[in-house]
């Protein structure tokens, strides 16, 4: 008697609650967000959830009761017979699966399963060193455009170090060591701050770069041409003009990290360094990340095969035995 008291005492509370509607809703969830300690690109990213993805399917000033079961899934399946890939509509639920149960939670809403789909996970893109050619081709500086060098350098920076976008829009010019060819990363996905160690190239390149744009130590190091910072969508408009000019297909911001490791492993590197580098939590995040790079791991499988290696030895033998 006492739980079925319970249970009818709940559904008062979330019919009671569900007139709310899904503005005030979702900026009360946004203001929990920012008192638990997430980052602001975090935050930026649930806010442009709101802006380019919920408010496709809802009003601001529906209810939020509107939202059930049936409602979600009907969204899913629109996503994946519009032929959109799995990561994209994967996204899509993970960060309404986030809001929901902040609605949950309040009881605003009477609860329900939502399923994270599972997807096949396909390999990440990188450039070719032929588009790496073009793009890292230095660009005459009496005649190149102050965006079209800093977009230059800025490739550099992220084919020298694999380092997200969220970090290279943060650091800052005191945050470069020259004497100790090292970087401090403060700004991580991890909320570690990382030493990380600068290339001879880079070094040069920096030091030539920061002259030119007359760069003080507490000035950002890539920032818009009026000093301020720059935010996401500004540096991959800028690396998309700077593309067009060097005539290759832009892939992301992201695929400069994808094709960073991938180099890495192909040049001799291991799982155990790169995880370093790329300073990820644990050694099974980068498992997972190297599993899903363009490698072809053929040739070094067969040079270290355990039978090929004895027969090899063999043969030496019978050679000796010969002579």
């Amino acid at each position: 008697m006492k739980q079925v008291a319970k249970t009818r005492l709940k559904t008062i509370k979330v019919n009671n609650q569900s007139a709310r509607v899904i503005e005030d809703c979702y900026k009360e969830y946004l203001e929990h967000c920012k008192s638990i300690g997430q980052r602001s690109a975090t935050l930026t990213s649930k806010e442009k959830f709101y802006r380019y993805e919920l408010l496709k399917r809802l009003k601001p000033d529906d209810k939020i009761s509107v939202i059930n079961k049936k409602t979600v899934e009907g969204w899913i399946n629109k996503l994946i017979d519009d032929g959109y890939k799995g990561g994209t509509y994967q996204t899509f639920v993970i960060k309404l699966k986030a809001f929901l149960t902040y609605c949950f939670t309040r009881e605003y809403l009477e609860e329900f399963e939502v399923k994270i789909p599972n997807i096949i996970l396909t390999k990440k893109e990188i450039y070719t060193e032929a588009e790496l050619k073009k793009l890292l081709k230095r660009p005459d500086l009496n005649t190149c455009v102050a965006g079209d060098y800093r977009s230059y350098v800025t490739v550099l920076f992220l084919m020298a170090t694999g380092c997200r976008s969220t970090t290279l829009l943060n650091i800052r010019v005191r945050d470069l060591d020259f004497n100790k060819e090292s970087m401090l990363f403060a700004h991580m996905k991890t909320y570690r701050q990382v030493i990380a160690p600068m290339t001879t190239t880079l070094k040069v390149e920096l030091q030539e770069y920061i002259n030119i744009f007359n760069l003080q130590a507490d000035d950002i190091l890539f920032p818009k041409l009026d000093g301020t910072q720059m935010s996401y969508d500004t540096l991959h408009q800028n690396l998309v003009n700077y593309f067009k000019h060097c005539k290759v297909k832009m892939r992301g911001v992201n695929t400069f990290r994808n094709t960073f490791a991938t180099m890495f492993i192909k040049n001799g590197g291991d799982i155990y360094r790169l995880k370093l580098l790329l300073n990820h939590s644990n050694i099974k995040t980068t498992e997972r990340y190297v599993n899903l790079l363009p490698l072809e791991f053929k040739e070094d499988l067969l040079k270290y095969n355990p039978l090929e290696t004895l027969q090899a030895k063999n043969k030496r033998s019978r050679v000796r035995l010969r002579k």
